[in-house]
């Protein structure tokens, strides 16, 4: 009886140590799966229906929470997490000769705390591999009415461009708390949002 209940015992540990080896191996190959997962692109249409809106984030923007203050020159090449923001403009002729679109951002009022004039706004475009700026480190300073292309009152107009042929233009958002701020630490947050219009010209 004691030798049946030995092989019992042996018989349940094997099943049970077989079983482990098993769901470790299956939680490893979901892992892999995961991890080497593409971040999905989305399409956004734009106002004026001429550009396409491309980001592989969840939302076409910046949310910095705990900002920290720095200064424009490391801000421009700063490469923590959340304080850029990369993105594409694509351009959709049809049976226009020109198309002008310009690329806006909207600060969220009721999302964020730091002030107008403490945030840092920058944007880079990329030209044979490499991010240039086309838009200076600034605060953000909303237009008071609509734009003459459409970005709504409120908005930031941060680039203009004019379009001949069907085309993709590459973009670096970035966006910092300034060191000249009166803010120095503490939960602190600023949310922008990335918008674009065109029309044919």
């Amino acid at each position: 009886m004691a030798k049946k209940k030995n092989e019992l015992r042996g018989l349940f540990w094997c099943f049970f140590v077989g079983g482990c080896f098993v769901l470790m191996i299956l939680v490893a190959i979901g892992f892999a799966m995961f991890s080497n997962r593409k971040p999905e692109v989305i399409e956004e249409k734009t106002n004026g229906g001429n550009v396409i809106l491309k980001y592989s984030n969840n939302f076409p923007g910046l949310t910095i929470t705990e900002a920290i203050p720095m200064s424009d020159e490391f801000g421009m090449i700063s490469y923590v997490d959340d304080e850029y923001f990369d993105f594409s403009v694509e351009t959709i002729m049809d049976n226009a000769p020109v198309v002008e679109y310009e690329i806006s951002v909207f600060k969220d009022s009721v999302l964020s705390t730091i002030p107008d004039d403490s945030v840092r706004i920058y944007l880079e475009k990329e030209e044979s591999g490499t991010y240039s700026k086309v838009f200076d480190p600034s605060p953000y300073q909303p237009i008071s009415k609509k734009s003459a292309l459409g970005s709504d009152k409120g908005s930031m107009v941060l680039f203009k461009i004019k379009k001949m042929k069907n085309s993709t233009d590459n973009y670096r958002l970035r966006v910092w708390l300034s060191d000249s701020s009166l803010i120095t630490t503490g939960d602190y947050s600023v949310k922008v949002i990335i918008s674009g219009v065109a029309k044919e010209v």
